[in-house]
This record gives C-alpha cells, sequence and structure tokens, in this order.
C-alpha cells in the first residue's frame, strides 16, 4: 500500500485501523482497535479528549506496547487535543505547524521506557515484525529525512530517547523517560498526552506521581492520560484501585475515565501463533490465565478475603438502599476515620435463619462522606441513618457500633451518644488476636453465604475493599472494610444475645426467612418493600 497524503491524511485522523495500515503498513487486532478507538473518542467540543484517564489492563504479550507507540505517533502527526487547522487559512496552519506538542511516555525503568521508542524505531524503518515484510508506506513515500527532524539513532539522544516529527509535519516531540526522582524532578513543561507501560509496576508511589506530579503537567492542554499494564496485585493494588475509577459498574466509576481490557487471545493471528498459544496455555491454572491472558485483577496471596466469597455476596437484585421495614432489627456500623479522609455508616438488617439458628445480615444503606470531617459531620453521619432505622412508626430498632480504635473515635462516641442513646465501642487497635477475630467473623459470614450485599452505587465500593483488603493495612483504603466488621459484630451481639427476640418479637411466627443456599429468596419482605432513602 502506498501512501497518498491527500488521501490519507484526513482519513487517518478519526481512523485508528486506518492508519495503522496506510502510514505504517500494521493491521491492528481487535483489542488494539478498541483501545484506539477509546483514545479517538471527543468530548462535546469536537477536539478535546473525551477520556482524560484511559486505563487498560492487558494480558501478557496482547500487543498493548505496539498499541501505544501507533497511538503516541497518531497523536503527534494529528496534534490530538489542539483545535484542527483551517486548511484554506494560511494562518491557521502556520500558527498550528508553530504549536508545541509533546507527549511523554513513562516506565518504571529508562530501559522499559524505550521499548516503545524502539516499537516506533522498528516501526518507521519498516523493519517491525507486525509489517511482515511490507516496509512502512509513509516512510517510503516521503523518506525519513522529511518524517523526523533527526535520525532514529541512539547516539543522538541526551540521558533519555526522543522522537522529534519534522517541522514541515508539525514538529511534535516524544520524551521517553522514567518515573526515577530525578527525572520527574527535571519535568516542568506542559505535557499534552502522558503515557505509561506496565505502570503496575511503579506501585504505592503510583498516585503521588499521577496526581501530585503529572496531572498538573497537563492543566493547560487536556491531555490524557493512557496507562496500561498487565495486572498484578501481588505488588500492590494501586492500578487496580485506579482501573476501576474507570469501570461502569464501579462505585468508583469517574465520567471522564474509561477502563478496558485487552486479551492476549486478540493477538492470537497477529503477534501469536495459535498452535503455539493454546500449548502454552493447556493446563495452567485458572486464575493465571484469567490475570496474564485475559486482564482480570486476581487477587493477590496476601489477600485476607476469599474472592469467590466476596463476589458471591453482592446481589444485583438487592436495591442500593430500603427504608426501615416493620419490626425489623438493624445493625449500624461506623468508621469514623478522624486522621484519614473517608468515613463509613453501613446499616444491615439483621436476620435469623430458622434451620441453623445463625444470623443472616443483609445490606441495607451505606454512606460514605470523604475530606477532613467536623465531629458535628460525623455524628450526623452515624446519628441520621441510626434514627431512619430505629424507627418507632414501624417499630423497628437500630443497634450502632463504632472503630473507637484511637484517642478521635473516643471523642467522637462522647458526642455521638448525645444524639443516640446506646453506642458500643469495638476497638481494632491492642492486640493483633482481637483484630483477626472481628475481621474473621466477617470472614466466615462471606464464607458461609450469611452476608447478602447490594451490587450497585457505593456498596461497590465496599467491594473492592474486601477484595483488596490485607491484615497488613497501613497503606491501603480499608474504612468500609472496619465499618462492616463493626456491623458485623454488632450482628452477632444481637444474635447471640436475642436469638429468640429476633425470631418472633420482631418477624412474628409466620415470618419469611432467607434461604442459605444462595437461591433467590422467595417471599421475603426485600420483594416489595418501598424502595428509595432511609
Amino acid at each position: 500500500m502506498t501512501f497518498e497524503l491527500k488521501r490519507d491524511l484526513p482519513r487517518g485522523r478519526w481512523d485508528g485501523r486506518y492508519f495503522a495500515k496506510a502510514f505504517l503498513g500494521i493491521d491492528l487486532h481487535p483489542g488494539q482497535v478498541e483501545m484506539f478507538n477509546a483514545y479517538l473518542k471527543r468530548s462535546k467540543g469536537g477536539w478535546r479528549a473525551q477520556y482524560l484517564w484511559l486505563m487498560i489492563a492487558a494480558g501478557n504479550r496482547a500487543g498493548k506496547t505496539m498499541a501505544l507507540a501507533v497511538i503516541i505517533l497518531h497523536a503527534c502527526f494529528y496534534k490530538m487535543g489542539q483545535k484542527p487547522l483551517d486548511p484554506a487559512s494560511e494562518a491557521s496552519i502556520k500558527n498550528w505547524l508553530a504549536a508545541p506538542f509533546m507527549w511523554f511516555h513513562f516506565a518504571l525503568q529508562q530501559e522499559n521506557a524505550e521499548l516503545v521508542w524502539s516499537e516506533l524505531e522498528m516501526m518507521l524503518n519498516g523493519r517491525h515484525p507486525a509489517q511482515k515484510g511490507r516496509g512502512c508506506p509513509l516512510v517510503d513515500t516521503m523518506g525519513l529525512e522529511n518524517v523526523l527532524a533527526q535520525p532514529l539513532d541512539r547516539k543522538y539522544r541526551g540521558d533519555y530517547a526522543w522522537i522529534k516529527l519534522h517541522e514541515n509535519l508539525g514538529g511534535a516531540e516524544v520524551h521517553f523517560r522514567s518515573v526515577a526522582e530525578k527525572a520527574l524532578g527535571s519535568l516542568g513543561r506542559d505535557m499534552h498526552g502522558v503515557s505509561f507501560d506496565e505502570v503496575g509496576l511503579i506501585g504505592a508511589k503510583l498516585p503521588f506521581i499521577l496526581n501530585e506530579v503529572l496531572h498538573f503537567r497537563r492543566l493547560g492542554t487536556g491531555g490524557p492520560f493512557i496507562l496500561i499494564s498487565t495486572p498484578s496485585e501481588d505488588i500492590g493494588p494501586e492500578f487496580a484501585d485506579l482501573w476501576y475509577t474507570g469501570d461502569r459498574e464501579s462505585g468508583d466509576y469517574q465520567p471522564r475515565r474509561l477502563s478496558m481490557r485487552m486479551s492476549s487471545r486478540d493477538n492470537v493471528g497477529f503477534g501469536l501463533d495459535r498452535d503455539t498459544f493454546e500449548a502454552m496455555i493447556a493446563g495452567m491454572d485458572e486464575s493465571i490465565v484469567l490475570q496474564n491472558i485475559d486482564g482480570y485483577f486476581i487477587q493477590g496471596r496476601s489477600a485476607y478475603f476469599n474472592a469467590a466469597s466476596v463476589n458471591a455476596a453482592f446481589r444485583d437484585w438487592l436495591p442500593g438502599r430500603l427504608r426501615a421495614l416493620r419490626g425489623h432489627a438493624y445493625s449500624q456500623g461506623v468508621d469514623p476515620a478522624k486522621s484519614h479522609d473517608s468515613a463509613w455508616s453501613i446499616v444491615l438488617d439483621v436476620l435469623m435463619d430458622r434451620k441453623t439458628e445463625l444470623p443472616i445480615a443483609v445490606g441495607v444503606y451505606a454512606e460514605q462522606r470523604r475530606g477532613k470531617l467536623t465531629t458535628p459531620q460525623l455524628v450526623d453521619l452515624a446519628a441520621g441513618p441510626h434514627n431512619a432505622y430505629a424507627n418507632l412508626g414501624v417499630r423497628s430498632t437500630c443497634s450502632t457500633a463504632i472503630d473507637a480504635t484511637g484517642f478521635g473515635g473516643k471523642m467522637f462516641k462522647e458526642a455521638l451518644e448525645e444524639e443516640v442513646p446506646v453506642v458500643r465501642s469495638i476497638e481494632f487497635g491492642g492486640s493483633l488476636q482481637k483484630k483477626r477475630k472481628l475481621l474473621g467473623d466477617v470472614r466466615t459470614m462471606l464464607d458461609e453465604g450469611r452476608l447478602l450485599l447490594p451490587k450497585t452505587g457505593l456498596w461497590l465500593k465496599v467491594r473492592r475493599q474486601l477484595l483488596g483488603y490485607k491484615l497488613d493495612d497501613k497503606n491501603i483504603e480499608q474504612d468500609a472494610v472496619m465499618a462492616l466488621a463493626c456491623a458485623i459484630a454488632e450482628v452477632h451481639r444481637l444474635a447471640g444475645a436475642g436469638g429468640a427476640a429476633l425470631r418472633f418479637d420482631f418477624y412474628g411466627t409466620d415470618a419469611d426467612l432467607p434461604l442459605t443456599d444462595g437461591r433467590r429468596w422467595s417471599r421475603t419482605p426485600y420483594e416489595h418493600a418501598p424502595r428509595g432513602a432511609a
């Protein structure tokens, strides 16, 4: 295929598959096309990126690095994110050509960052395996000296590799950097785009690097972050936590973010041989295939709760909130998190299984408040739901337990007791044995299928924290887990002290009680209960 500027230039701007084929002689596989289309999607104005954060969880050998290289070259060639030039205006063309455009690509180490440079070097020299000996149509037609401002030779680099397009093509630059402290400290330029390969390897420093350093470099450009990695929660939950903010099914979802997966299976017939691929994955553990081939986040070995039990607890037929029902007993757990920026209140309906005489808890209310909260705000977070479920009108009751660990928790309890008659304290501090007992009760209810939570809204944040929780929880988000543990501690207190009262005084002898075999309940109060805020 021969490159023709007049034909290929306008079409290649909005067609990623065509750009790769017409400019570079490369056929993109379906997963790469999906990634390209997400990057191309524009906001209402028509030229700014719709997704300011694009996050891809990819399998090994899925073709993610090559896809990044093609997207970066496309962004630089068209200066994506800047207002397009008017071909009928000489002044517009002149201004567009002179306008700076800088894309920065990062990785953990310099040699890793330059993997994308190597992909581009092979593509432009017509030696990339994906070109299958067809060469590079753009360079074959125009000449490399008319495409790049300098040769693709490592001897022309300084401390790191970089590429600059010819001034007649706009002079856009791509800089390939590590996230070492020295490299980040030298950054002071506007960034029109930022990409990371294997961002999951960055670990605990990732939020600081993205939010405190790089984010402010794109305030004036509106440039996107493109973050891609093979999932690995053994290294840390940071990429997983970030990925879920672009997942529409997550309680952490943010509209200007998009997350997707790219399976290694997409690359079969492109960069992978089918027979070899199938032979390599035959007999592999299912969880390894899901993570390293299909791009799913699988729990690390140090995860405390079983992923299958956690996922089974969340039911999509349960509404996110239910108001107090007649004669029911409720348990509320509150984590005030005064030293952090997130506080939680969770309310569970306490039911009893007649066959096993064990408690079953159903999530009916969840609330999160962020920021440095004042004591009155924390009291409102706890007292509001408590009073709603301790409802004299329907003769329901609510028992409240709080995480009182530390001096702040004790002060909060004293203030709350002015609004709530009885507040029980749960201490997670002190001995590890006590903490294990409280969290073990949560794990038991999950494993035995006796904890049922809505699969919607804020409850999805609870799910994410349960999946990522580790006993060494100093550097992970765990406030919702602590609130849930407080609520379940109160569930067990109610069941142990007044099981018979729960069965008869609150429900009556003809009450419909839940099944514990995983089936949907046939005649519970939940199926026809009024929905809405408590």
